[in-house]
């Protein structure tokens, strides 16, 4: 079965760490994101993966690649973002007449592929939504289903809807006849222009997710996942799980990733989060941050509460307060102090 990826848009609500590093490359306990998915959905039967990509899509064919995990990769550029419907239309020559999955391309999930597309194909659906239970779904696409798990409404991002209902996961199973419903050209949003007429003619199907589940797609949400997955490692798809640190500067929960050097004066955690090749000197202290690969932290600093791109320097004796954001591949004078909830750019 062939799966497709759609991460062609900005990453706007990640910003400013998307402006140098593309979403899918974003660290997750210290795992790319694209390493999550990939397994994901090899694990759901998905040996070829389909990436529609566009911002940083040169970035992303260099560090990934033709193969990751053992499954092929395809990329698909759109030279202009084409929303969640053209992608599809765009890669129509890839896909075969078999059907296939996608994906949002923010998606952290253990949800069970193999099950879904079972049921898919028992259904008889020409596409299948996989839905999930939340508080508050004023910011996603809500479903409403028939006694039959048919999906009789679909409506987008309804401000006026409040109270727990089932909303779209961003995970799909779709037949080929879907492509055909795809209108022509320009920008497509499957979720407005193509779920609410397969809703109206009872040919979509609902499947309820009741595991883990989160979109990454804002900064709020992408260090919420971080943690449940640094608490949780059971849910960490590739075979990658958090260390246990036996060493008495380091407060667990907490992660170091591979080939990353801290120094027996510095203090890390709890919930410090650091990704491969991350340099911490001593007398420096990371705690409840997320700290992206290659990034120098030197003596005597504090990060609380922050998330730091990658490649960036932090010179000895920066403060850095919670809720700040420091973009990737910037440096940072000896001294600096950053208040909280500040956002540096580069």
């Amino acid at each position: 079965m062939k799966g497709m990826i759609l991460a062609g848009g900005y990453a706007t609500r990640l910003r400013p760490l998307s402006c140098s590093k593309p979403k899918l490359l974003f660290p997750l306990v210290g795992v790319p994101l694209i390493d999550h998915m990939v397994s994901w959905l090899k694990k759901g039967g998905v040996r070829q993966v389909i990436l529609a990509v566009n911002h940083l899509s040169e970035t992303l064919k260099i560090e990934v690649g033709n193969r990751r995990l053992g499954s092929e990769i395809i990329f698909s550029t759109e030279e202009i973002p084409l929303g969640t419907g053209g992608p599809i239309r765009l890669a129509k020559t890839t896909l075969d007449n078999h059907p296939f999955i996608v994906v949002n391309g923010d998606i952290v999930s253990n949800i069970d592929l193999t099950s879904v597309v079972k049921d898919h194909l028992n259904t008889g659906a020409e596409a299948t939504v996989v839905l999930v239970s939340v508080r508050d779904p004023r910011a996603y696409g809500s479903a409403s289903l028939d006694s039959q798990g048919r999906i009789t409404k679909f409506e987008e991002k309804s401000e006026t809807r409040k109270g727990p209902c089932w909303i779209n996961a961003g995970v799909y199973v779709l037949n080929p006849s879907v492509i055909a419903m795809i209108p022509g050209k320009g920008r497509v949003s499957l979720e407005r222009e193509v779920f609410p007429n397969l809703a109206r003619s009872l040919k979509m199907s609902g499947w309820k997710h009741r595991g883990f589940w989160h979109d990454t797609g804002k900064i709020s949400d992408y260090i919420r996942a971080n943690r449940e997955l640094l608490t949780n490692p059971e849910f960490m798809t590739p075979a990658k799980r958090v260390k246990n640190f036996s060493r008495t500067n380091v407060k667990k929960p907490s992660h170091l990733g591979k080939h990353s050097l801290v120094d027996k004066g510095a203090k890390l955690g709890p919930y410090a989060i650091l990704s491969e090749r991350v340099r911490v000197d001593r007398g420096a202290m990371v705690r409840d941050s997320i700290i992206f690969e290659e990034t120098y932290i030197g003596e005597d600093c504090v990060i609380d509460g922050s998330v730091i791109g990658e490649r960036v320097n932090i010179g000895r004796g920066t403060r850095i307060g919670k809720g700040s954001i420091v973009a990737g591949q910037i440096d940072l004078p000896e001294g600096t102090v950053i208040r909280s909830g500040s956002t540096v750019l580069n």
